[in-house]
């Protein structure tokens, strides 16, 4: 039934309805490690939409996938096509297949405003959640999941690790498969590479 009234409500508002006055994130009552990650998410939401997806504390993969659907509907609507890479980033793409000169100036402004609306703070932190859980300490992460792979020894430390990482002077191929397996699910939970 919830989902039949969050998309009755999704289908009223539209690409660029208007939103409601920003409730307190101090009401929302969610606890475990992400609960101050999700109120200040919750503080900022630029839309209900976003609201009602981060109040209990959880996303669910179908509701990632929902605000996905509205970007993706909405830029369509404008011309656009939008392809989401499992390991980061996207492709902005004319419906038309033309590419005049300016198209990045056009689209970033219509991209922008929709995942203001439908996407915010979902994407970022669902797949934060989905990686690391219980949010341990991301060196801790990286630097295990890098010794198990072969990339790094075991003289190499958490504050080498923060270092390079910050340079951009991993002393590894950041791209590589176990590199980028490291990056994106330090714990094995998903990714499959």
């Amino acid at each position: 039934m919830a989902v039949a009234v969050a998309g009755a409500l999704i289908c009223l508002v539209g690409c660029s309805g208007p939103d409601a006055p920003r409730p307190e994130a101090s009401l929302l009552a969610v606890t475990g490690p992400w609960a101050s990650d999700f109120q200040t998410a919750y503080a900022d939401a630029k839309s209900d939409f976003e609201r009602e997806v981060l109040a209990d504390g959880e996303i669910t993969a179908t509701e990632y996938e929902q605000s996905r659907n509205h970007v993706r509907s909405c830029l369509a609507d404008s011309g656009l096509g939008i392809e989401w890479d499992e390991r980061g980033g996207f492709a902005l793409i004319a419906k038309n297949g033309q590419y005049p000169d300016g198209f990045f100036e056009r689209s970033d402004p219509i991209l922008r405003e929709f995942e203001s609306k439908w996407a915010g703070w979902i994407p970022i932190l669902y797949e934060q959640v989905r990686r690391n859980p219980q949010k341990q300490d991301e060196a801790a992460l990286q630097i295990t999941c890098l010794r198990n792979a072969g990339l790094v020894d075991e003289t190499y430390t958490k504050a080498q690790w923060r270092r390079d990482n910050e340079n951009d002077a991993l002393p590894f191929e950041r791209r590589s498969g176990p590199a980028t397996a490291c990056e994106l699910d330090p714990l094995g939970l998903w990714y499959s590479g």
